[in-house]
C-alpha cells in the first residue's frame, strides 16, 4: 500500500468587495444622476451583454475582477450574493448563514439596480444566486443574464472564469441520445424505509462493468448528471463503461448511529440487490461516492467493510464530525488498519473551504480533509487528496468527480482489472 498526497499550491484568497466602481456601473451612475427615471433604459445597456462582467485585474494576472449586477422593483430593500465565492468576506464563525456568509449588494439610487464587485481567482468555477428581501421573507432569483448555469429548473448560474478545469467532461448530451435510468424500489430494513434508487448503464457497461454508486439523486441526476460525467469520460477512453447507481438521500438520522445504518445498507442491502439485478462488478470496482456527508457515510462504509468496497470519491467531506459526546474528527482517529486489499481513496476539498461555522467549530473543510488523508496514509490506505479551485458547491464538485473517477477508475487501473 502506498499514499499519495497532492496539493495545488496556488493562494485562493479573494480580495475584499471593491467600493470603486467599474467602468460599466460607474456609466450606469452618472447616467441615473442626470435621467433618474432611465432605470429601465441603463439596466439594458448593464446586461446587454453577459452578466457577471469579468475584467482583468491590472495588478495581478491571477485573479480577475467580477461584477455581479441584477434588477429589481424599485422599493426593494435588500439583496444579497449567495456564492462561494464570498468565502474570504465571511462573518466568522458563521452562526447566521445569510447575515454571515453572504455579501450585501450596493443599490443605485432608487433604481433597483443592485450590484457587488469582487477579486476572484482565475481558476474558480462556482455556483452563485441572489437572495432578494422582499415583505414575505428572501426570495432566491437565478440569474437570468448569464448563458451558464447547472441543471434543472431555477438552477443556480455558474461563475466560470478562463482558466477554471476543462469542461469537456460536463458536455450535455443531445435530447436523443440522453439515458434514461432504471427506477428501482429496494425496501431497507437497515434504514428502515424504502429507498429509491436510479440506475443508469452508460453505452457499451456490462453486468460486470465498474459500478459507481452516490447519494443524492437530485443534485447527480438533476443538477449535475453523473451519468454524463461517465460517458463523456468513457467516450474519451479515460474510463471504462460504468453502471451508476442514485441513492435517493442521506437520512439526517444516520449521524445519530454513527452511520452504521448506512455501511449496512450498502454493503449487506445494496449490493446484494444490484447483482439481483444484472450488476454484478469485482468488489475493486465498487466505488462509493459523495458530497459534504454523503462523502464522509462513504469513507465510513469502506472503512468498516473493506471487503465489499474497492474504492470511494469524497467530495469535501465532512471529517470534523463526530459522534455526540465525542470530540471532533471521529473518524480520523479511528481509522482501522488497511487490510491486504483495501479500498482506495480519493478526497477533494476546496480552496475556499476554510471559514469556520458554528457546526464545524473551526475544524475547517480544507484542514479536515488532509488530516484525514494523512490518517488514511498512515494506516496503510492509498489515499490521494486533491484540492480544487473552488468551495462547497456543486460547480466544483463536478469537476472534482470527474478526476476522482479517472483516479479510480482510469488508464493505470485497466491493466489489474484485466488481470
Amino acid at each position: 500500500m502506498f499514499s499519495r498526497l497532492v496539493f495545488v499550491l496556488v493562494v485562493l484568497a479573494a480580495a475584499p468587495a471593491r467600493a470603486d466602481r467599474p467602468a460599466v456601473i460607474a456609466a450606469a451612475e452618472r447616467a441615473l444622476a442626470e435621467r433618474p427615471h432611465a432605470a429601465e433604459e441603463v439596466w439594458r445597456e448593464i446586461s446587454a451583454g453577459p452578466l457577471p462582467v469579468i475584467e482583468p485585474d491590472a495588478e495581478d494576472d491571477a485573479m480577475a475582477r467580477v461584477t455581479f449586477a441584477i434588477k429589481t422593483r424599485p422599493g426593494t430593500p435588500e439583496v444579497r450574493l449567495d456564492s462561494v465565492v464570498a468565502a474570504p468576506l465571511a462573518r466568522e464563525p458563521v452562526a447566521d448563514y445569510v447575515r454571515d456568509f453572504t455579501l450585501p449588494m450596493q443599490r443605485i439610487g432608487e433604481s433597483g439596480i443592485w450590484w457587488v464587485s469582487l477579486d476572484v481567482p482565475r481558476e474558480v468555477e462556482a455556483a452563485y444566486s441572489f437572495l432578494v428581501r422582499e415583505e414575505d421573507g428572501w426570495h432566491r432569483w437565478s440569474d437570468p443574464h448569464n448563458p451558464r448555469h447547472l441543471r434543472g429548473s431555477a438552477a443556480e448560474a455558474v461563475l466560470r472564469l478562463d482558466r477554471a478545469p476543462d469542461n469537456a467532461p460536463l458536455r450535455p448530451w443531445p435530447e436523443r441520445q440522453r439515458i434514461a435510468p432504471d427506477y428501482l424500489d429496494l425496501h431497507s430494513e437497515a434504514l428502515s424505509r424504502r429507498v429509491a434508487l436510479q440506475v443508469y448503464r452508460t453505452p457499451g457497461a456490462e453486468a460486470g462493468s465498474p459500478l459507481v454508486v452516490i447519494y443524492d439523486a437530485f443534485l447527480w441526476g438533476v443538477r449535475a448528471p453523473t451519468w454524463e460525467i461517465a460517458a463523456n469520460l468513457a467516450a474519451s477512453d479515460d474510463i471504462p463503461p460504468v453502471n451508476i447507481v442514485l441513492v435517493d438521500q442521506l437520512d439526517p438520522e444516520s449521524a445519530q448511529r454513527r452511520y452504521d445504518d448506512q455501511t449496512r445498507f450498502l454493503a449487506d442491502e445494496l449490493i446484494p440487490f444490484l447483482r439481483d439485478h444484472a450488476i454484478a462488478p469485482q468488489r475493486r470496482d465498487i466505488v462509493l461516492a459523495g458530497a459534504s456527508r454523503r462523502g464522509l457515510a462513504a469513507a465510513r462504509a469502506a472503512l468498516e467493510r473493506p471487503e465489499a468496497f474497492g474504492g470511494v470519491i469524497s467530495l469535501s467531506g465532512s471529517y470534523y464530525w463526530s459522534p455526540r459526546g465525542e470530540a471532533a474528527e471521529w473518524l480520523g482517529r479511528n481509522v482501522p488498519a488497511a487490510p491486504a486489499e483495501a479500498p482506495r481513496f480519493h478526497l477533494a476539498a476546496g480552496r475556499l473551504e476554510y471559514v469556520e461555522t458554528t457546526t464545524n467549530d473551526g475544524h475547517v473543510m480544507l484542514a479536515t480533509n488532509r488530516r484525514f488523508q494523512v490518517a488514511l496514509a498512515r494506516a496503510g490506505y492509498d489515499a490521494e487528496l486533491r484540492i480544487f479551485p473552488g468551495g462547497h458547491d456543486i460547480a466544483g464538485w463536478r469537476h472534482a468527480l470527474a478526476e476522482g473517477l479517472v483516479d479510480l477508475l482510469g488508464a493505470e487501473q485497466k491493466g489489474d482489472r484485466s488481470n
